[in-house]
């Protein structure tokens, strides 16, 4: 089986907690056949993310440093734009400036300014209403484009156990469909994220209905992440990733170096 976590953070991101050679270190303990560092880069309207501002040198040169090391495991630089569209020429001068392997775009915080995360979910009401503006973000994130696959499409559910009886976004299809069409048309990937299996999902997401749906728009390319911050996680809920992808009729699963997919058989 072809393991690869392509989605995980270390210590240059913001709340990562062990370096960048312990997650690799962790990764081949752990069995994987690949693995990226996709570091936070959260951008706002003044700018880009203040910690990973601070450390983007310091970073770049680790991850030369890293890949040039054994070659038993496929070690990949990346990042994870949060929310580029919000500061489109930050997010585009970023990416001049790095020889990233592989881009993860994401959505943390909302148009209005409020992180996901940290808001309050004490009725449906207040998730229905955080989950139309997040999908009016994941809309204009595929405008803003340049990435290489969409990370944790339902990452609002993660927060929302409570309100929402079951980690779902089967009422919202007729906002799933498009994205996942244009996702498809634009030939980008579309990652699944394993965190959910350490959280109250108790599985990977997106949804297995998502996936198909996604295949049948002609979308051929997945991703697979643990969302690691830290070295016991990485890896984990993969082989549930793999078993998640077959089941909704993918073969193969996509990692990038330099930018270009290459696929391997899950199996």
């Amino acid at each position: 089986m072809f393991l690869s976590d392509t989605h995980t953070h270390s210590r240059f991101s913001f709340d990562g907690s062990d370096t960048a050679a312990a997650m690799e270190k962790s990764a081949k303990d752990h069995g994987l056949s690949a693995l990226a560092l996709t570091e936070h880069c959260d951008f706002y309207h003044f700018g880009r993310c203040p910690h990973y501002a601070r450390k983007e040198e310091d970073c770049q040169q680790e991850m030369f440093r890293l890949k040039q090391g054994e070659k038993d495991l496929l070690f990949l630089y990346g990042v994870e734009l949060g929310q580029p569209h919000h500061n489109l020429e930050e997010a585009r001068a970023l990416l001049r400036r790095h020889p990233y392997d592989m881009v993860i775009g994401s959505v943390h915080t909302l148009a209005d300014g409020r992180d996901i995360y940290y808001t309050p979910y004490p009725d449906k009401d207040a998730c229905r209403e955080v989950l139309d503006i997040y999908f009016e973000d994941l809309e204009n994130l595929l405008k803003f484009g340049d990435f290489d696959t969409l990370g944790h499409l339902d990452y609002p559910l993660r927060v929302m156990e409570g309100p929402w009886e079951e980690p779902t976004l089967a009422e919202y299809k007729e906002r799933v469909a498009p994205i996942l069409q244009k996702l498809a048309q634009m030939g980008k990937a579309l990652e699944i994220n394993a965190k959910g299996c350490r959280e109250w999902f108790h599985r990977p997401g997106p949804e297995e209905w998502i996936l198909r749906q996604f295949r049948e728009y002609g979308g051929t390319m997945i991703t697979m992440g643990s969302d690691a911050h830290s070295v016991e996680n990485v890896g984990n809920g993969i082989p549930q990733a793999c078993a998640l992808a077959q089941k909704a009729g993918f073969e193969k699963v996509t990692v990038f170096q330099n930018r270009n997919p290459r696929q391997f058989d899950i199996v």
